[in-house]
């Protein structure tokens, strides 16, 4: 028997335990899934290998256990799955961990322990709503991780609950296993001075191997109404650098949803890297050159085919300031599918 065949087999084993209705009742149990994938063809690329490149893939799959305990208690168990998405790779989506956490809740006032969605970007992608399209700028340009290991407090204040918080204290290794003695400190404050209104201010500061330290600050707000949602945000990351001089990375993005039609959306999204990104290469189906600045944008049609089946033609390039660089460009469609 293979890896990934005993892996997956484990995993199958660990989920059915967790969905068995024990002496809690059946329907305490959720189960749910995601998939988002595309066919894509990469019409210009700086990289003579990319380009032309062609083909399906899956993004993301998503299988989540949800279950509750008492009126106090919760616990979830999510897997996650994917296409190695590095145009080189040809190994299989292999299951992982996405999350695995308990939480204590107390009226509005919550304890998170385990793997669970980091403060990062957590409100920045619930309100643009396209993960399934493009991750948001924090997350497409590697300045943090989705998740991480550790325990979170989460709540809110106010009439209403217009000021919220989400604090963490982590490993720093996202979903991976901790290999050093440095912890990653993460807080996020959340506004809603009216209904229509997001305001989202984070930071981080991240104890690194070898004096490798990083800090990260993010602003965001956004303003939604019957027709759609604009948005726009600001964020740094300054990485200390112990054999090169330190670097600050800043990137500035607006986006905008418009209902087009009756189940129709028109998305538009611009990037503005405004320093050049050392791990611009190692973005995942995309890979940018990491040598120049950047403009990225995002553009595309949601086409609602059923209440859980999702249609988005859509393009991405990117352009370089730097002369010599060809301009990125990726034609998708893009499947989204809940269940």
């Amino acid at each position: 028997m293979t890896m990934t065949i005993r892996s997956l087999a484990g995993l199958t084993a660990l989920a059915l335990t967790f969905a068995l209705p024990g002496r809690a009742r059946a329907q305490e149990t959720k189960v749910s899934g995601l998939f988002f994938g595309d066919y894509f063809a990469a019409v210009s690329h700086h990289d003579g290998d990319v380009q032309d490149a062609n083909g399906f893939w899956a993004r993301r799959v998503y299988l989540t256990f949800d279950r509750k305990i008492d009126s106090s208690w919760d616990v979830r168990l999510r897997f996650e799955a994917h296409s190695p998405g590095d145009f080189t790779s040809k190994s299989k989506m292999d299951p992982f961990l996405k999350d695995l956490w308990i939480r204590w809740k107390n009226g509005r006032h919550s304890i998170v322990m385990g793997v669970s969605p980091s403060p990062s970007w957590d409100v920045p992608e619930h309100v643009w709503g396209y993960r399934d399209l493009e991750k948001t700028p924090m997350d497409l340009f590697k300045m943090g991780s989705s998740r991480d290991f550790g325990i979170a407090f989460k709540g809110a204040f106010g009439e209403g609950g217009k000021v919220q918080y989400h604090m963490m204290l982590a490993n720093g290794a996202g979903e991976k296993a901790e290999t050093d003695q440095g912890k990653k400190y993460m807080g996020a404050l959340i506004f809603h001075p009216v209904r229509s209104v997001t305001l989202h201010v984070y930071a981080d500061h991240e104890d690194r191997k070898g004096s490798a330290d990083r800090s990260s600050y993010e602003l965001f707000g956004a303003v939604q109404g019957v027709r759609g949602r604009v948005g726009a945000m600001w964020a740094r990351q300054d990485r200390n650098q112990p054999d090169a001089a330190d670097l600050s990375i800043d990137v500035v993005y607006g986006f905008a949803v418009l209902n087009a039609a009756r189940k129709v959306n028109l998305v538009v999204r611009v990037d503005r890297l405004l320093d050049p990104l050392p791990d611009a290469a190692g973005i995942s189906y995309f890979k940018m050159d990491p040598s120049s600045k950047a403009t990225f944008f995002v553009g595309g049609l949601d086409i609602e085919l059923n209440r859980n089946v999702r249609l988005i033609p859509n393009v991405e390039f990117v352009t370089y300031d730097a002369a010599g660089i060809d301009t990125d460009v990726f034609l998708k469609t893009t499947v989204s599918v809940k269940f």
